[in-house]
């Protein structure tokens, strides 16, 4: 016979104000993700889904590649300025 794990879940109100044990998980069924806690702060802290953390990455990606080409034109101007 399979063993069954449950989490304990809850919206996002009632898992701001839960403080979980030390290590436990939760999960926060309004947003869709983990809650992990330390036992003392309320809420706990909510773990990153996949997509969140791929739309920084291309965030910071995009932001890099504006920047660089900005460096790339002002040296070409400033060498074309002599």
């Amino acid at each position: 016979m399979a063993t069954q794990v449950q989490l304990r879940r809850g919206n996002n109100v009632s898992t701001i104000t839960f403080t979980g044990a030390e290590g436990e998980v939760t999960i926060d069924t309004d947003k869709d993700t983990l809650v992990v806690h330390d036992g003392s702060t309320a809420g706990g802290i909510p773990l990153a889904k996949e997509s969140t953390v791929n739309a920084a990455f291309d965030a910071a990606n995009t932001a890099t590649a504006t920047a660089s080409a900005a460096e790339g034109n002002a040296l070409a101007f400033a060498i074309a300025l002599g």
